[in-house]
């Protein structure tokens, strides 16, 4: 499964971080403010509660914002029409410095999960109709899917605007050198894959395990990067005790601020070129990026550019 190859370290790595939509706005203000340039490159939001949309999240933060990227990463293709999203983005990517926007299949949509060919097609529209409705030409927005499968990576990696694959838990460096051979193979060099791995930073590991618990199953689901950290499924679903420590080790980042940059410096010399520090970050979360802000970014930026 796993192709044996050495990558060369991205020329400069990218920083982000997602956070969740169960904050408060002056949450999720404080933690945009503190990562507004300070070597971050975008903030995230989630799409997984239904009363805290990431589009509104996005659209509220955006005009505080001088240096970073903001949108919602993913949104489930069958969740808004092809033209809402661009409509959407076209007005965030004039409120904020720039806009991204993610497309996943839908980890919580059930029966309304798109397929890999409808992400695809999704993906094209929403382009075809941001490029007829948008005129600010000064800043474009970045557009990715979110998959930790191959074959939606694969696919996805054909349309040249698509500028990056998230593969939210991915915190396994032989799953990320895996799906870096899949990109490069596919001729696309250039295009990111981000890596957007659970992280707590703090000595309570049961913090992280129950943003684990909860997420995982659905997030990410029975699949190749959940078989690739020696999870089965049933365990999985069983709540058996025996995962726990392959999900801290392979699907979050997890511990000190030393801990935390060596499983980052681990992906991205594995090849990952963005990592997004996702949920739940910390106990405050934004006191836990202040920390990556000061004591981790910094240390990988000198290391990795």
């Amino acid at each position: 499964m796993f192709v044996s190859s050495s990558f060369p370290v991205p020329s400069q790595a990218l920083f982000s971080v997602a956070l969740e939509g169960d904050k408060d706005f002056e949450t999720c203000l404080a933690v945009a403010k503190t990562i507004d340039g300070n070597h971050f490159y975008s903030l995230h939001f989630y799409e997984h509660l239904p009363w805290r949309p990431a589009w509104s999240l996005s659209t509220a933060v955006a005009p505080y914002l001088k240096h970073i990227r903001v949108g919602p990463v993913t949104v489930p293709a069958n969740l808004y029409s092809p033209a809402v999203n661009a409509r959407f983005l076209a007005y965030l990517n004039t409120l904020a410095p720039g806009a991204v926007l993610g497309v996943s299949r839908g980890a919580y949509m059930g029966e309304k999960r798109a397929m890999i060919s409808e992400v695809v097609e999704k993906v094209k529209m929403i382009v075809e109709e941001y490029s007829r409705i948008s005129w600010r030409v000064s800043s474009e927005p970045e557009v990715y899917v979110g998959t930790s499968g191959p074959k939606l990576a694969r696919a996805a990696a054909s349309l040249d605007y698509v500028k990056g694959i998230v593969v939210d838990n991915l915190a396994n460096p032989r799953y990320a050198q895996y799906l870096r051979n899949i990109l490069d193979e596919t001729g696309r060099k250039d295009i990111q894959l981000i890596a957007r791995p659970f992280t707590y930073i703090g000595e309570e590991m049961d913090k992280l395990l129950e943003a684990l618990w909860s997420y995982v199953p659905e997030l990410v689901g029975d699949s190749p990067m959940l078989a690739a950290a020696g999870i089965d499924y049933r365990d999985l679903l069983a709540h058996e005790p025996s995962v726990e420590e392959k999900m801290v080790e392979n699907l979050a980042l997890g511990g000190d601020v030393d801990a935390i940059v060596e499983k980052a410096a681990q992906l991205i010399r594995a090849g990952v070129s963005h990592i997004c520090f996702g949920h739940p970050l910390g106990e405050n979360p934004v006191e836990a990026v202040k920390m990556l802000r000061d004591r981790v970014v910094p240390v990988l930026v000198e290391e990795f550019g």
